[in-house]
């Protein structure tokens, strides 16, 4: 007579350890993303004081729109009209992962909408930082493809990690006259495969909203 099989508990073992850690995994890279936001130099980041991000995850907490912050899923859009962060401009940000290392952060901040000098579309908006040590180092250069005009507006997605990419456009404010600016339509879209971005023709016309 043959002997009754048995199953190893080790398969069994193994997943309910796997299982036990998936959440532990998850709350640590919300954790991993928020420490990150708390650390990128003010120069890089609407020149939000280091001092002043801690203001900011609570009024991000308490906010009317909780859609602004995804730590989970990397991305955030922040924008304060007033408040105690003293941001000087939106910012999109958005993880951008890599196999075996610790993931960039692609940075804009979104300044043109003032119509002031120093709010004009520029260069300087637009960057992807690599964590090194206690340092954020300016890789836009290397994963962005030289192509692409750095004065045009970039949409982070939550969902994804495609960068939409767009024109400002210029236009007179009807309370004022004064000059501000506003999204065009899409003429590109960046997507990220581990390395670098790839340039692609745009999905649809308008650009995400969020």
């Amino acid at each position: 007579m043959k002997k009754p099989t048995t199953t190893s508990p080790l398969p069994l073992a193994l997943s309910l350890i796997l299982t036990a850690l998936l959440p532990h995994t998850a709350a640590a890279d919300e954790a991993s993303f928020r420490a990150a936001l708390k650390t990128i130099p003010p120069k890089y980041f609407a020149e939000i004081p280091l001092a002043n991000r801690d203001i900011m995850f609570r009024e991000l907490a308490t906010d009317t729109k909780p859609d602004r912050l995804d730590a989970k899923k990397g991305w955030l859009h922040f924008y304060s009209d007033g408040g105690n962060v003293q941001g000087k401009s939106m910012i999109w940000a958005k993880e951008l992962p890599r196999t075996g290392k610790p993931p960039l952060m692609f940075i804009h901040m979104a300044k043109p909408f003032a119509g002031q000098t120093e709010g004009k579309p520029a260069a300087d908006q637009t960057y992807v930082l690599e964590p090194v040590g206690d340092e954020w180092l300016d890789v836009t250069k290397s994963v962005i493809p030289a192509i692409i005009d750095m004065t045009m507006h970039f949409r982070t997605r939550r969902e994804d990690t495609i960068v939409e990419v767009a024109p400002w456009q210029e236009f007179k404010r009807q309370d004022n006259g004064d000059k501000a600016y506003t999204y065009g339509k899409r003429t590109h879209d960046l997507r990220w495969n581990g390395n670098g971005f790839i340039v692609q023709e745009p999905a649809a016309e308008k650009l995400t909203d969020n």
